[in-house]
């Protein structure tokens, strides 16, 4: 009985550390994706004779 609660709550542990883990990389990504300042191009006008 003792084997099985230590498997269930250690399993549950390691899944809460994988948990915070891909949290933390998906908050380092998601802000890396999220910028609002974008440098635009400068407008450039494509003629034949320039």
């Amino acid at each position: 009985m003792w084997l099985m609660f230590t498997t269930v709550f250690g399993f549950m542990v390691l899944m809460l550390f994988g948990m915070m883990i891909m949290m933390h990389f998906l908050k380092k990504t998601m802000i890396a994706e999220d910028s609002t300042t974008i440098d635009e191009k400068p407008e450039t006008h494509y003629t034949l004779d320039s």
